[in-house]
């Protein structure tokens, strides 16, 4: 009876860890594979323009009639916390910049468009309607890496962060 035992707690550890992987790696939305759970891998990235935030998390989820948010938290550099949330539609107007986040006043704006499932292009302006900065990110084939680019309007230089899905 023990072997019994021994084997159905095996077996039942082994369905968990096959569910909870196999769960890993779909994507939440067949239709936006930007969306879920990332985590920054600091490693993988480059930073040209900016300095490297110790941690960067973002949570995204379509919230019902096709609203968008993202919860982005963590560690900046300087070892200061943030935690911003951005709403947005893929309808190309402009949404808030960073509610929440006193360093990214909600005057700034960011229009959003879905180009297909792996790909989201993006354009920051600032307070005076000016484009600062153009986005893209692209999620892996397999849907477990998203790579965010910006691009700095009149600076030589970019930044490439990397993400895996949780």
């Amino acid at each position: 009876m023990p072997y019994a035992r021994t084997s159905l707690a095996l077996a039942a550890a082994a369905a968990v860890a096959l569910v909870t992987a196999s769960h890993a790696a779909t994507p939440p939305d067949p239709t936006d594979l930007t969306m879920g759970d990332w985590e920054l891998n600091v490693a993988k990235s480059n930073f040209g323009c900016t300095k490297a935030p110790q941690v960067s998390k973002r949570r995204m989820f379509n919230a019902g009639f096709d609203m968008r948010v993202t919860i982005w938290t963590g560690t900046q550099a300087d070892g200061k916390p943030f935690n911003t949330r951005y709403v947005w539609r893929y309808d190309g107007d402009k949404y808030p910049a960073g509610l929440g986040r006193p360093d990214s006043p909600t005057s700034e704006s960011i229009a959003w468009k879905l180009v297909d499932p792996r790909h989201v292009t993006f354009t920051h302006y600032d307070h005076s309607d000016k484009v600062t900065q153009n986005l893209t990110r692209e999620v892996s084939a397999d849907g477990m890496t998203m790579t965010q680019t910006t691009a700095y309007v009149g600076r030589d230089c970019k930044d490439v962060q990397v993400f895996e899905r949780k």
